[in-house]
């Protein structure tokens, strides 16, 4: 069974290398006018703009690091909970300790991904992460 294992795990970047040096085919189409016959089917995509686009961006962004910061928290709660309950077990104490420091570690990474990607957002953009707006490339 172990053999068996090494060789899948073994072929792993082997497969990884063929599927990516054989991408599938893409033919180029038109683009869809919105104004002509046929465009009523993408009127919600024709509707939507880049600020649009970038608003929801922005709100997906922001909810999952809320997301994060609200388990992260729980995490923390959690162990402080364990270190009372613990009733002075050494390892009781231990495991509640190891419990909060990774929660706290966990909040300083939440804090600072969201800090280096503001940073690296208002370096491409010009604006902060809850204004991203998608630039439009018009031919």
């Amino acid at each position: 069974m172990i053999k068996v294992m090494k060789k899948l795990i073994a072929s792993i970047p082997s497969l990884t290398a063929a599927f990516l040096a054989f991408p599938p085919i893409a033919y180029a189409q038109n683009i869809i006018d919105c104004n002509q016959p046929g465009g009523e089917q993408f009127k919600a995509l024709c509707a939507l703009t880049s600020t649009d686009l970038g608003k929801r961006l922005s709100q997906v962004i922001t909810f999952a690091f809320v997301i994060a910061i609200i388990i992260a928290l729980a995490f923390l709660i959690w162990g402080g909970i364990k270190w009372i309950t613990s009733g002075g077990d050494k390892t009781g104490v231990e495991e509640a300790r190891n419990h909060v420091i990774a929660a706290v570690v966990g909040l300083i990474i939440v804090f600072l991904s969201y800090f280096i990607l503001n940073i690296v957002v208002f370096f491409f953009t010009g604006t902060n992460l809850t204004d991203i707006k998608i630039p439009k490339f018009n031919p």
